[in-house]
């Protein structure tokens, strides 16, 4: 009986789609936090809906006067577009497999 182990191109893809789940994670619980800290109520089921935490701290800023910054907004759809992708190939390319 044959082994296949998985080649260096799939490990590689592993470890990015790993990455990218726990950068997704960890910066949505740290949003989550923070809009916890300035009293905005949140539902679990809300939280859990892209974009939902996003269009909370928008309105959270608009509601005090303030921009919200944008650095935030596109490092989060940028980090849930790259899951996204990592995610695709690795089903395409690793689990299939």
């Amino acid at each position: 009986m044959q082994v296949n182990y998985p080649g260096s191109g799939q490990i590689a893809i592993m470890i990015w789609f790993a990455l990218s789940v726990l950068v997704e994670i960890v910066s949505g619980i740290m949003l989550w936090f923070w809009l916890r800290r300035q009293g905005v109520k949140l539902s679990y089921l809300m939280v859990k809906m892209p974009g939902n935490m996003e269009a909370a701290y928008v309105k959270w800023c608009r509601s005090q006067g303030r921009a919200p910054n944008k650095k935030v907004l596109v490092f989060r759809a940028v980090s849930l577009i790259n899951a996204i992708i990592a995610g695709i190939l690795f089903i395409v390319l690793v689990a299939t497999r």
